[in-house]
């Protein structure tokens, strides 16, 4: 087994989960903790969650207000990780809305905002999100991978990049700092790095225990079946090639989680080679969102501005 190995580094890495005393989990959105909840169960009682928005991004599913979809997500959250051992005294959320993240992109995107228009917004948020982690002091956070996947994942992402450099400016000292993939091409990549993801990759294989748990925070989420029932379709899909080594099913594919240590990333460059493969269809009331005329200068504007 080389030492680089996924499933040997998941191994070291579980040996040693007793250095994190204060871990933070930050988090777009609602349920993006389900991809590793079983990494969620490992960590100690000092953990914490904090979520970026409010999840009111579906509303439009519903008959429900924004706000209204909003509230009923958070308390879901609330009893999803539950389940993993968070108090909900170690809970917090900026309630940041998706619905107003999405319209100042789409904005961006289409020229009926100007960047200088759209970076208070951003910047408020930027500062949330490291004003909390200030506060929290954690001693490694896990966020959202950059993949060009979603692109409030990929901002929280950035955000939890600028946190994490703050803190360590200010105490000298840096947490520890990991990304997890959700997924990429609308959901064909899900839950794991890309194929060409060159850093490194840390695999877990859940007990049963633990794969019951993340299985039952799941159901804490019945806004989010449709969704959940897309990522089984895919499941269903690689259990086809099971001969070559995939999971047979989709029970088989969760009991396995991925994450990894952040690399050093060039946010100024495109996710994927080719700017559709990028955010695939989002879009805000029929206009879209894009890396290159949406995220990019709203991250490059960011990061500028923290410098």
């Amino acid at each position: 087994m080389s030492r680089n190995d996924p499933y040997l580094l998941g191994e070291r890495f579980s040996a040693e989960l007793g250095r994190f005393q204060r871990p933070l989990f930050l988090l777009a959105h609602h349920d993006d903790e389900i991809p590793t909840a079983g990494l969620m169960q490992r960590m100690g009682p000092g953990k914490q969650v904090l979520w970026v928005t409010n999840s009111d991004g579906l509303y439009f599913e519903s008959k429900m207000t924004p706000a209204e979809y909003g509230e009923m997500r958070k308390r879901e959250g609330v009893k999803s990780v539950a389940h993993a051992g968070v108090a909900e005294s170690a809970i917090r959320c900026l309630d940041v809305s998706e619905v107003e993240t999405y319209r100042w992109m789409s904005r961006v995107n289409s020229g009926a905002s100007s960047l200088d228009q759209a970076l208070p917004y951003f910047r408020d948020i930027r500062d949330r999100v490291r004003d909390a982690v200030l506060e929290i002091q954690p001693d490694a956070v896990f966020t959202l991978a950059w993949q060009g996947g979603n692109p409030e994942h990929d901002i929280t992402h950035v955000c939890a990049r600028m946190a994490v450099d703050a803190l360590g400016r200010a105490t000298g000292q840096r947490p520890a700092f990991y990304q997890m993939p959700a997924y990429e091409y609308l959901i064909l990549v899900a839950m794991r790095f890309h194929p060409l993801y060159r850093g490194a990759r840390i695999r877990l294989r859940l007990t049963p225990a633990e794969l019951a748990i993340k299985q039952a925070m799941m159901q804490e989420y019945p806004s989010q079946v449709r969704l959940f029932g897309d990522f089984q379709k895919v499941f269903r899909m690689v259990g086809r090639f099971a001969f070559l080594g995939a999971p047979r099913n989709a029970e088989a594919y969760v009991s396995v989680e991925e994450f990894g240590p952040v690399p050093p990333i060039d946010y100024g460059r495109k996710p994927h080679m080719f700017d559709y493969f990028t955010y695939m269809f989002d879009d805000f009331e029929g206009v879209p969102v894009t890396f290159s005329r949406a995220v990019r200068p709203i991250v490059a504007g960011l990061l500028r501005d923290a410098e």
